[in-house]
């Protein structure tokens, strides 16, 4: 964490990678710009659904309450894709997502009311007539976060036998639907984060 009199009297980014280090950027609506220039592509990204627990930006956590997009991490590093550690800089500077653009370690306003603008989601990156809408659509509610949590709070009660299988029922699921769709419908393995990402 910065120094307070380090925040006060910096006025400009000394590139040092804090940011890029912790993780890629959440994409907004208007970061749709860059998969049509492709600087982005669904390889790239990864969908935190509705329902998962995830580190807000003062470090608490948070549920989601709806569904955002990321940029993935080097490898299993949360390092932004994107950023070269050797030159302390990013690989699309110039053609960076609207967070990044906003992000000032030492002045977070700008940064916190780009956080409130609408979120990129899957629909907004999919064509409306293409099949795999259905499928995302009908893994959300089969295996819905909500729908699990009630499942667990069902192994506490008098039908916890019943909540079990149910739980069984849905993280088979989950884990098969990837495979299946790699296989039946020849899409890329590498896009999957983005499209159904498997159940933490």
């Amino acid at each position: 964490m910065m120094p307070d009199t380090e925040k006060t009297s910096r006025t400009h980014c000394i590139r040092c990678g804090t940011c890029c280090m912790k993780g890629g950027p959440t994409l907004h609506e208007e970061d749709i710009i860059l998969f049509e220039k492709g600087i982005l592509n669904r390889t790239h990204v990864y969908t935190l659904r509705k329902g998962e627990v995830v580190r807000n930006i003062d470090e608490t956590l948070m549920v989601l309450e709806q569904e955002i997009i990321k940029i993935k991490g080097q490898g299993e590093a949360w390092a932004c894709m994107f950023y070269d550690d050797d030159q302390g800089a990013c690989k699309i500077y110039q053609d960076r997502p609207v967070e990044c653009r906003a992000l000032k370690c030492w002045d977070l306003e700008r940064f916190k009311e780009v956080m409130q603008r609408p979120y990129l989601q899957r629909k907004d990156l999919i064509k409306p007539e293409d099949g795999i809408l259905k499928i995302i659509d009908a893994h959300e509610q089969r295996c819905a976060y909500e729908t699990l949590a009630s499942a667990v709070e069902g192994l506490r009660g008098p039908d916890s036998e019943k909540a079990g299988e149910r739980i069984l029922d849905l993280l088979q699921y989950d884990h098969y639907i990837r495979p299946f769709l790699i296989k039946k419908l020849g899409m890329d393995p590498n896009a999957m984060d983005f499209f159904i990402r498997q159940t933490p």
